[in-house]
């Protein structure tokens, strides 16, 4: 079976990225299609995006013992 297709491809940072579609492609369903991915990449930005800011923002217990076992106290004047 032979069919059209409607290959569109687009150069970025010298990686060539292709978008293949039905020949027949309404552009309201094309539209909807690339919002969709768009969606769906925006999902995966904020779950890392997420992921950074936990591991960021919890201080782990070992560098609090440390802190507190640093702590070094004045020396009395001497006379």
């Amino acid at each position: 079976m032979l069919k059209n297709i409607v290959k569109l491809e687009h150069k970025v940072a010298d990686k060539v990225y292709t978008l293949i579609l039905d020949n027949d492609s309404p552009l309201e369903h094309v539209k909807e299609v690339l919002f969709q991915f768009q969606k769906y990449i925006g999902m995966i930005e904020d779950q890392v995006k997420s992921q950074k800011e936990s591991q960021t923002a919890v201080p782990s217990p070992v560098v609090l013992e440390a802190e507190s076992q640093s702590k070094v106290e004045p020396l009395p004047p001497q006379v």
